[in-house]
């Protein structure tokens, strides 16, 4: 087990393609792949009795293996699994597996978070490391004398501090996944401190290992120059190959083999000279270019294989490792006293990093407990470097494998019972924006059905990224209605001209319009600099709204903005796109778990783009009052960013009334804030819109970032003439749904055609009037905790 590549040149040719020797009636390479189905038969059996009690998928693959482990001891399983030379292909297979997925990895991982949250990482990394260390120094002397070390202390040291502080990443980010967390803060910060402290306690083994043997240490920096090289590669092939043939979606299987073929030449030369690929693959994967075909490709021909098949067999193969028949008592005492000072170290550390940090204490042991999977690097830097480890047996061996598997198992259940206890604590709470900060991540999620409506809502996500340092996460789906029933057989005008199937293309469904779609985001992200992250979602329209309300939970969206059911044509009238589409908006309103937005993309006279454009267009936000029209002044709070939009708030006001009457300029305090005097009655649905206007106003109006005009109307009548009027002003208008009666909106509601977009909303988008901007209808979460207020 001392080197992969060696371990490959010593295979008999025979072996290798799977020829068996003599009698043998199955080749090592034909066992591994059976116990491969094995792990993935057994894991799943596991998983469908551990989900409902909140078990992610590793604790399941992990079982799965050590039942495998145990039914050699049946004679016969054991010489069918491990025959001779099986220890080879388990290495090497075990070094492509972990390639592929650290790669992965790196693609996947959130680099804009890891970005603002580097020095919490970094704080709870090096508290869970210095926990651990301190808390083994008295260990060891009691181990050096208890197991008879007699050389290589300090590898001996290395090994314990290790198997001690290690987090196991890919254990960690499967774990994240499988409970649904890898969108949520805690989720993301649990992933960056695992890949912090797997990295640093490589570069410690590493540099340790370097320093003992006095020849490595060149061997490193040549290495880091030659990722470098193939980093810049990447990057120029990342460019260069989605121009070969553009009108396809993806690149080929073989411009994709060509990345593969690259990282598989670096990583097995790396591993050839006893230095741990991992990272150098890690970084890779990292700063691979994160826009384009290129991406999305290596993304769709990854995520699945490694995600269901790679890493369930990868950590199945870690419970198969474990085997305690060969310890004793002695050793029993010392598993017991290792796992045990693994979790309190993880624990302490994390603690008090956590309360330096001023991590919510609701976090504190869940991170802590997270943190404590163990059983990636801690295995392979165990295997490696056997040389300097003068003191390696293979009872040690079992004990450590051991301490790592236990330790992960206590974890995970640990885990789960936190997450289940505390299931509120860890649910998506950012539901509406009215209390969402500004200076909080803004995470939308846009759906549209084709190119046409992706247009106009990527201009709207423009907008509301309005400086390149706020915090905006939008999500695109791409939504695609499923037929009830494929038809089996295709007609010949339904066949291109070599016979293929032009429905389905290379990608099930929605080929073109997604090619189309694709275009749009490259062309976005190129000029704005902003990943869009992109979803399919393919589903029949009756069951479409659940899987858009799954997916705004799941994603932890503030709000989800929906396109209108009818399109502006090219001469300016619009067109009924379905009323199916209409009955999924409803649902929509009806079930999700957010905020809603309904846009009516008028791109010919309305709303366009402002990504490579310089123009400056007017926005109006109308306020009427209530719940939604609060929501919808919220949402404009990222509009007033954006220096090519000129936002107008108009208030109308009952021409009878004095509630939000202005009495005065505003009046400057000592402390330098402004305060606008406003007289209102007791209400407390006008307190709240009054109290909501005057902070916005003070924020924004005074400043001069937003310009402010008061409607004093007394009947729908007016406010119909006043609508009228602005109709020509401005390219969008954003407003709130308002369910409630209004004496501003009374009679407009005769006329009425999508009661969707409340009485305001639906005179803006009905193409009778003389309107030719986009709208918006905001609808706030029905669920926020102060809805009862209005309702």
């Amino acid at each position: 087990m001392e080197n992969t590549q060696n371990q490959i040149k010593k295979m008999d040719p025979k072996t290798l393609f799977c020829l068996p020797e003599g009698d043998a009636l199955f080749n090592p390479l034909n066992t591994m792949f059976i116990q491969m189905a094995c792990i993935l038969v057994f894991s799943q059996f596991f998983y469908l009795f551990l989900k409902p009690c909140g078990q992610a998928g590793p604790v399941a693959q992990i079982l799965a293996g050590i039942v495998l482990s145990l039914l050699t001891i049946i004679q016969k399983v054991h010489d069918f699994f491990l025959q001779k030379e099986s220890a080879s292909y388990y290495i090497f297979f075990s070094f492509l597996l972990r390639t592929c997925f650290m790669f992965l990895i790196g693609l996947e991982l959130d680099l804009d978070f890891m970005k603002r949250n580097l020095k919490s990482s970094i704080v709870i990394t090096f508290g869970s490391l210095l926990s651990c260390g301190i808390i083994w120094i008295p260990f060891l002397w009691f181990l050096v004398h208890y197991l008879h070390i007699k050389q290589d202390f300090l590898t001996f040291y290395l090994a314990f501090l290790v198997t001690l502080s290690n987090t196991a990443s890919p254990v960690v980010i499967r774990s994240i996944i499988d409970w649904k967390l890898h969108t949520s803060e805690i989720g993301r910060l649990a992933i960056s401190c695992g890949l912090f402290i797997e990295i640093t306690n490589i570069f410690l083994y590493t540099f340790v290992i370097s320093y003992i043997s006095g020849t490595m240490s060149g061997d490193v920096f040549g290495y880091i120059f030659a990722t470098g090289v193939i980093i810049i590669i990447n990057r120029f092939l990342a460019a260069w190959l989605p121009k070969r043939n553009p009108k396809e979606k993806y690149l080929s299987k073989a411009e994709t083999l060509a990345f593969f073929i690259l990282i598989l030449i670096i990583a097995s030369t790396i591993e050839s000279s006893n230095i741990n690929s991992t990272v150098f693959v890690f970084f890779i994967g990292l700063l691979f270019p994160r826009e384009g075909k290129t991406y999305r490709t290596l993304i769709n021909r990854l995520s699945y294989p490694i995600h269901e098949f790679v890493l369930p067999v990868y950590f199945g193969y870690i419970g198969f490792r474990f085997s305690v028949s060969s310890l004793t008592r002695r050793h029993y005492l010392v598993l017991g006293m290792t796992v045990a000072l693994s979790i309190i170290g993880k624990l302490l550390g994390v603690l008090c990093a956590c309360s330096f940090l001023r991590i919510p204490k609701k976090y504190w042991l869940f991170l802590s407990t997270v943190l404590s999977y163990k059983g990636h690097m801690g295995l392979v830097l165990l295997d490696s470097n056997l040389v300097y480890k003068k003191w390696f047996t293979p009872i040690i061996h079992d004990m450590f494998v051991a301490s790592l598997v236990i330790t992960t198992l206590l974890s995970g259940v640990i885990s789960s019972l936190l997450l289940k206890t505390q299931e509120k604590e860890f649910s998506h709470q950012k539901t509406s924006l009215e209390f969402h900060d500004t200076k909080d991540e803004l995470r939308v999620l846009t759906c549209v059905y084709g190119v046409r409506q992706a247009r106009g809502l990527i201009s709207l996500v423009s907008a509301l990224h309005g400086v390149s340092s706020s915090r905006f996460t939008p999500y695109l789906m791409h939504l695609i209605p499923l037929p009830k029933k494929r038809k089996t057989e295709l007609l010949y005008h339904e066949l291109d001209e070599d016979g293929v199937n032009l429905i389905g293309g290379d990608d099930e469904f929605g080929t073109n319009e997604g090619l189309e779609i694709n275009d749009s985001i490259d062309s976005f992200t190129r000029d704005r600099k902003i990943m869009i992250r992109q979803v399919k979602l393919v589903a029949q329209m009756e069951n479409m709204h659940e899987e858009i309300c799954d997916g705004t939970e799941d994603l932890r969206v503030s709000i989800v903005f929906l396109p209108f059911h009818k399109h502006q044509r090219i001469d300016g009238k619009t067109t009924n796109d379905g009323e199916v589409f209409r009955d999924m908006n409803r649902k929509v309103l009806k079930h999700a778990q957010c905020s809603v937005g309904i846009f009516v993309d008028r791109n010919i006279t309305g709303f366009h783009q402002l990504h490579g454009f310089e123009s400056v267009q007017h926005v109006a936000a109308l306020f009427f009052g209530g719940p939604d029209d609060r929501e919808a002044l919220s949402l404009c709070h990222w509009l007033t960013s954006n220096s090519q939009i000129q936002l107008t708030i108009i208030q109308f006001v009952p021409d009878d009334s004095k509630v939000e009457k202005f009495v005065g300029d505003a009046v400057t305090k000592e402390n330098n804030d402004v305060l606008l005097e406003i007289v209102g009655n007791a209400h407390t649905k006008d307190e709240i819109d009054r109290r909501f206007l005057e902070e916005f106003y003070n924020r924004f109006v005074t400043t001069g970032q937003v310009g402010f005009i008061e409607k004093r109307v007394s009947n729908g009548v007016q406010t119909l003439t006043i609508l009228r009027e602005i109709g020509e002003m401005y390219s969008l208008f954003v407003v709130g749904k308002n369910r409630a009666d209004n004496p501003m909106t009374s009679g407009m509601n005769d006329w009425e055609e999508c009661p969707e977009l409340g009485t305001v909303g639906d005179f803006l988008a009905s193409s009778n009037m003389d309107v030719n901007a986009s709208v918006l209808v905001v609808q706030r979460h029905r669920h926020s905790f102060d809805s009862f207020v209005d309702e």
